[in-house]
């Protein structure tokens, strides 16, 4: 019953572009990309590395999240909700790395291993049989029944994706012109956990890390965890963490906030955050994609998934 549907559905854009039209042609070619994550001592802190390996691909040395990422293959792959990171691609990137690098890596520097597919796209118009006119940018389709889909595209243009899929849609349905409509804001609009007053921290935010060390008395590599992923939500999760006995410790008068690994700055805090304010369901959506725990370090997320889920079971309730 909805006056119009728009699809951002990634590398599955054809399968729903079928199912309004069975007769277009599909765009879509997935790409599968593995990165390993290793310790910070494999590059600098503040200073990433690219070069080209031997056949020409970019791969490159980045300082990510307290450790270093390394990444990425680039090819060809099957449409599936579980991508991998293969041995053969592992081989490949340390490889690699070692074209570069003083002291050697093997799999022992390995904490982690994952891998996604980029949603390649080609020109709907373009001729089926030409593979080398895959493109990074977006492209916005409309097939049989006015159904869009905003192809392609990445992490960096998705603002500019979001308003081009609108402006299609509102070119090609009347019905959503019958109220004035206001020029899109996105571009202006912030995210949550920035100042948007500057009553906070006016965007210098490490005066908000100040507040977390001088005030609720976090450690320093914790505290600079939270403003970097949380902004100046980092306070409200502060605040909450200070308020429960169970996710501090006391000791010689003084109050330590409970780590989730004694490894990663992450605070047990964050689990019980990410229930209340992120929406986060599961134990995936804590360690993956709210902490980003699994990317970091694979047995540091096993070796707390008993205290996640402990925490969770009661927080929702949970048998």
């Amino acid at each position: 019953r909805a006056r119009q549907v728009i699809g951002a559905c990634g590398v599955f854009s054809d399968k729903l572009r079928r199912m309004a039209d069975p007769e277009c042609r599909e765009i879509m070619v997935a790409g599968p990309g593995s990165h390993l994550v290793m310790p910070d001592y494999c590059c600098p802190e503040r200073m990433g590395f690219l070069w080209f390996t031997e056949d020409g691909r970019v791969l490159y040395l980045l300082p990510w999240e307290g450790s270093t990422l390394a990444g990425t293959t680039d090819a060809k792959g099957e449409v599936t909700y579980e991508p991998q990171c293969s041995m053969g691609d592992v081989d490949f990137i340390i490889g690699e790395c070692n074209r570069v690098v003083k002291e050697p890596l093997d799999y022992s520097n390995v904490k982690s291993a994952w891998a996604g597919l980029r949603p390649l796209v080609r020109d709907p118009n373009a001729d089926p049989d030409d593979t080398k006119k895959l493109s990074r940018d977006h492209v916005i389709d409309v097939v049989a029944g006015g159904f869009v889909s905003i192809c392609g595209g990445k992490w960096t243009t998705y603002r500019q994706m979001a308003e081009d899929g609108i402006n299609k849609a509102l070119e090609i349905n009347p019905r959503l012109r019958e109220r004035k409509i206001e020029p899109c804001t996105t571009l202006e609009s912030t995210l949550i956990g920035s100042d948007r007053t500057g009553q906070v921290s006016n965007g210098k935010f490490d005066k908000v890390t100040v507040l977390l060390r001088e005030k609720y008395g976090v450690d320093k590599a914790s505290a600079e965890h939270l403003v970097h992923n949380y902004g100046t939500r980092a306070i409200a999760l502060a605040e909450m963490a200070a308020s429960d006995k169970n996710l501090t410790t006391q000791a010689s008068g003084a109050t330590f906030y409970n780590r989730l690994s004694s490894k990663y700055p992450i605070l047990e805090a964050e689990v019980i955050f990410a229930v209340r304010q992120e929406y986060a369901c599961t134990a995936v959506d804590v360690l993956a994609r709210r902490t980003r725990l699994s990317f970091l370090d694979a047995h540091a997320a096993v070796d707390c998934l008993p205290r996640v889920i402990e925490m969770m079971a009661k927080e929702l309730g949970w048998s």
